[in-house]
C-alpha cells in the first residue's frame, strides 16, 4: 500500500516528465513513478505474488470471510469486542453488498450505509436503498457538490496527484469525515475478474504481443486527457515527456506481469488498485479509518492465482455472493443520460461553472490556456482535462514549477 506522498513535496522539486505524462495519458500513475523527481512509491514484485495453487470456491469463501474478520479485528478492543461499527459505502454493484453482506454474516451491523445520490430507477442508489430494504439497512444518500476550486486542489494532493478520476467521491469523503469509526472500501480483489484490461480486444493484442496495440487501448479506455490537450501542454513549455516514454514505462509494467497466472488482472490490482487512489478510498479519507477487506493480501494472493481465461469466465465475487446473498436485488446498470446533468440540478451545475471559472481565473497562464483547450471538449473527455488543470493546479502550489517562474522538469 502506497504512502501519501504529499508531506515529501518541497518547493523547488522537479517534475519527473515521464510520472505525470503517464498520469495524463492513462488517468493514472504506473508502477513506482510518481510525478515527482526523485520521489517513488513502494513496489510490489509480481512474480511470487499469486499463491502456487488456484483456489477453490470453498477457499474463496473462507479467504473473503477471514479478510472480514481481520477488518473487525484490527479496531477491536481489550477484550476483543469491535470498537466501532463500521460506516458501509455502499453502490449498486458486487464489491461492497459482498462486503457488507459478509458483516451481517457475522454478525455486525452497520453503524450507516451511505450511498451517492443519483437518478434513475436501475442507477447505483436505486440498487442500494432496494439492497438495504430487503435487508431492514436504512441507506442514506448524500448529495453530489458543486465544483470549489480549494477542494479540488486539496483532493488533488491527498491523492498523491496521482489520478484525474474520483472528484465524484469528494460529497462520500466530506460527509464520513465528520464523522467517526471505520469506513469500508470495496477496492480490492475484485479487479483480477473485471479489470479494465480483461476485454476481449485488450486479451487478443495481449497474446498477439502487440505491446504497443494494447498501451492504445489502455489510454483510450481510460480516464485519460486528448492529444489535443497534450500538444498544449507542450508548447506551453511544461514537462511532459513524449508517448514513446510512457509507451516504454507500460512495455516494462507489462512485461514483469508477463509469467503470472493473470496478467491483465495483476495490472489492475498493482498498478492501479494498489496506488494510493485506490488503497485508502481514492486518498481522499484518513488511511487509518478505511477498511479494504478485499484488498487483504492473503485474499489478493488466492485470486490472483486464477488463471487469466478462468477469471474472465467466471466473477469470484459472484460465487461468494451466492452464498451470501438472498435477496434477489439484482445489480445496478449503467443508465443512459436521458436528461442532461445541468437540468437534473440546475443550481449546483451553475454553481459549479461559476466556481470553474473564478478557479480558472486565479491560475496561472499556462493553466488558463490549459483550461480554454479543456472547456472546449466533450463528455468525460471535458471531465478528465478539468481534472488535469486541478492536478497541475494542485502540483504547482506544492512545487512552484509554474508559479516560480521557471518551469522546472526532467521530460
Amino acid at each position: 500500500m502506497a504512502e501519501s506522498i504529499g508531506p515529501l513535496v518541497r518547493r523547488g522539486a522537479a517534475i519527473d516528465g515521464v510520472g505525470l505524462a503517464t498520469v495524463l495519458r492513462l488517468g493514472y500513475a504506473l508502477g513506482s513513478r510518481t510525478v515527482v523527481e526523485g520521489i517513488r512509491t513502494d513496489s510490489v514484485e509480481a512474480a511470487g505474488f499469486a499463491d502456487g495453487v488456484c483456489p477453490t470456491d470453498d477457499g474463496i469463501v473462507e479467504r473473503t470471510m477471514a479478510a472480514m474478520r481481520g477488518a473487525l479485528a484490527s479496531t477491536a478492543d481489550d477484550a476483543g469486542a469491535a470498537s466501532a461499527r463500521p460506516t458501509v459505502l455502499l453502490s449498486g454493484g458486487r464489491d461492497s453488498r459482498l462486503i457488507l453482506l459478509a458483516l451481517l454474516r457475522l454478525g455486525v451491523r452497520p453503524h450507516e450505509l451511505l450511498t451517492l445520490d443519483q437518478q434513475g430507477p436501475e442507477s447505483d442508489a436505486a440498487v442500494a436503498e432496494r439492497l438495504g430494504r430487503a435487508l431492514g439497512q436504512p441507506v442514506q444518500r448524500v448529495a453530489p457538490i458543486a465544483f470549489d476550486g480549494e477542494r479540488e486542489r486539496g483532493r488533488h494532493a491527498r491523492q498523491s496527484f496521482q489520478s484525474l478520476e474520483h472528484e465524484w467521491f469528494l460529497a462520500i469523503a466530506e460527509r464520513v469525515r465528520r464523522g467517526r469509526g471505520p469506513v469500508t472500501d470495496g477496492i480490492g480483489a475484485g479487479v483480477l475478474s473485471t479489470g479494465s484490461l480483461l476485454h476481449p480486444e485488450a486479451v487478443a493484442l495481449w497474446r498477439s504481443g502487440n505491446i504497443e496495440g494494447l498501451f492504445d487501448w489502455t489510454a483510450a479506455h481510460g480516464a485519460h486527457v486528448s492529444e489535443r490537450f497534450l500538444s498544449a501542454a507542450a508548447a506551453e513549455g511544461l514537462p511532459i515527456a513524449s508517448r514513446a516514454a510512457v509507451l516504454d514505462e507500460f512495455a516494462g509494467v507489462m512485461g514483469a506481469l508477463r509469467d503470472t497466472p493473470n496478467p491483465l488482472g495483476m495490472y489492475s490490482l498493482l498498478h492501479w488498485t494498489r496506488r494510493g487512489i485506490g488503497a485508502s478510498a481514492y486518498g481522499l479519507l484518513p488511511r487509518e479509518r478505511v477498511w479494504t477487506p478485499l484488498y487483504d493480501r492473503a485474499l489478493c494472493r488466492a485470486v490472483a492465482a486464477i488463471p487469466l481465461e478462468q477469471a474472465m469466465a467466471s466473477d469470484w465475487r459472484e460465487m461468494v455472493l451466492s452464498r451470501l446473498d438472498r435477496t434477489g436485488v439484482p445489480f445496478s446498470v449503467r443508465e443512459g443520460g436521458a436528461v442532461p446533468r445541468w437540468l437534473r440540478a440546475p443550481v449546483r451545475t451553475l454553481r459549479s461553472r461559476l466556481a470553474w471559472r473564478a478557479f480558472v481565473g486565479g491560475l496561472p497562464a499556462p493553466l488558463r490556456t490549459l483550461a480554454s483547450v479543456a472547456d472546449e471538449s466533450r463528455g468525460m473527455t471535458r471531465t478528465f482535462e478539468r481534472g488535469a488543470v486541478g492536478l497541475l493546479a494542485s502540483l504547482d502550489d506544492a512545487t512552484g514549477f509554474l508559479s516560480g517562474g521557471v518551469l522546472r522538469g526532467n521530460s
